[in-house]
């Protein structure tokens, strides 16, 4: 159980910190000017791309994952993770946006923080919660 969790909250944080670095590149990209492609209006359809491109990425990590531990269930640990982090990650903005009164200054390392700490807590949660061992092993004893 304890392994399960370690496992849901490595590959939480390693999907949020790459979605996290993904969209740094992108706004690094995009700072040198108007011109540039996929800068601007496209901008915004790069982050449902970019946040889905990451959940596939921990859902192979938690499958893989899951299997070297010989457990259950690692795609629905994978979904749900990934639903759970879209919901944790969407309160806490609007959380921080609606009711901390923060400058804009002060804002971007709360989200990211927010963000890396809710994949983590996404992924442990459900590899806790969902995932289940093996059925029908045998064991030393011979049962």
């Amino acid at each position: 159980m304890l392994s399960r969790t370690v496992l849901g909250a490595v590959t939480g944080v390693i999907a949020g910190f790459g979605f996290l670095f993904t969209l740094t590149l992108t706004a690094r990209y995009c700072n040198g000017g108007p011109r540039r492609a996929l800068c601007g209006e496209t901008l915004l359809l790069q982050y449902p791309l970019q946040f889905l491109f990451w959940v596939a990425v921990a859902g192979m990590l938690v499958v893989a994952g899951f299997r070297f531990l010989r457990q259950r269930r690692g795609w629905w640990v994978a979904g749900s993770a990934a639903v759970l982090w879209l919901v944790l990650v969407l309160a806490t903005g609007f959380v921080v946006y609606e009711h901390l009164d923060l400058y804009q200054a002060e804002r971007g390392p709360v989200l990211v923080t927010a963000a890396l700490t809710a994949a983590g807590v996404s992924y442990a949660i459900a590899a806790l919660c969902v995932g289940r061992p093996l059925t029908g092993a045998v064991g030393r004893d011979g049962r």
